[in-house]
């Protein structure tokens, strides 16, 4: 298994969206689901990497004020 570094660092400004998995998030499967995009600042990056997951989990401050969880693939950097 080849370990690698979080690809964001704390106080970096992203996009986040749930949409990229959205099987893990909703039990339901609906076509009409629109997913919400949200923009704030990691605050804290989980340096351990879950293999459950394969993924970084993250910590972003959005701008409406609210902390939210999303894993390293449904960010982006603005």
């Amino acid at each position: 298994m080849e370990l690698y570094e979080p690809y964001f660092k704390v106080g970096d400004f992203v996009r986040c969206s749930y949409d990229r998995f959205p099987y893990i998030y909703d039990w339901y499967e609906e076509d009409d689901i629109e997913y919400e995009v949200y923009y704030g600042v990691v605050v804290y990056v989980d340096s351990a990497h879950h293999e459950y997951i394969d993924d970084f989990i993250y910590e972003v401050l959005c701008l409406d004020g609210t902390k939210r969880y999303f894993i390293e693939s449904e960010l982006s950097r603005m």
